[in-house]
């Protein structure tokens, strides 16, 4: 005997089903509830991860430019004490404009062990007044390294070399690969947004109600 298709339906619908329509029970508005917790647990996670990359990638960019900066002033000091132990001032006078000739370097300025100009490059200030003429938008780092005759102890003073940096102009060749790792970042962090959203429907989804066939000698 074959029973018609409605009234499998109307019997299957009239049956309790052992089932839950749900993996977690609870009204529709507790499920809801539980989709926006977790969207916005995941995208503060997602905002935290993000800031804690983008500062620990500033701290990283700030302490390359001052390496490179420092390298930059080890180097002046090795060649100055050269200058300084022949008294050859001209050596002096060509190291100090060849490096304040360059884009990341403001000034510079060799002094003797007493502190008195020697050569100067870049301005005729003292360096606070220089300092404070400067737009405030300029990252301007003066640095000061000491001249020793030799290493070791015992050495003697024979000047000093302080040169001041643009750090702006320094970082300019770093920030564009700084900037795309931060993008490649917020893209993998939004992609694990969109994921945790997809596994998160996939929990709390409701099922279709399973017919149940009924045998012909229930009927």
């Amino acid at each position: 005997m074959n029973i018609p298709q409605s009234s499998l339906k109307n019997r299957v619908s009239d049956q309790p089903s052992e089932k839950r329509p749900w993996l977690v029970r609870g009204e529709r508005w507790y499920r809801r509830g539980i989709l926006g917790f977790l969207a916005v647990l995941i995208i503060t996670n997602i905002a935290t991860a993000y800031w804690q990359s983008r500062d620990e990638g500033d701290r990283v960019l700030a302490a390359h430019t001052e390496n490179l900066a420092r390298l930059i002033l080890s180097q002046a000091e090795h060649e100055a004490r050269i200058w300084f132990l022949e008294d050859n001032y001209e050596g002096l006078r060509s190291l100090a404009h060849h490096l304040q000739g360059q884009e990341s370097i403001l000034e510079v300025s060799v002094q003797d062990e007493l502190g008195r100009s020697v050569v100067r490059a870049g301005h005729d200030l003292p360096i606070h007044q220089y300092l404070l003429s400067l737009p405030d938008t300029l990252w301007a780092v003066p640095m000061v390294a000491t001249v020793m005759d030799h290493d070791g102890a015992g050495a003697q003073l024979l000047g000093f070399v302080r040169i001041t940096f643009d750090y702006d102009r320094i970082t300019a060749q770093s920030r564009p690969y700084h900037r795309a790792s931060l993008q490649n970042q917020l893209l993998m962090l939004v992609m694990a947004f969109l994921a945790g959203i997809l596994v998160a429907f996939a929990l709390l989804r409701r099922r279709r109600p399973i017919a149940v066939p009924v045998n012909n000698d229930e009927a």
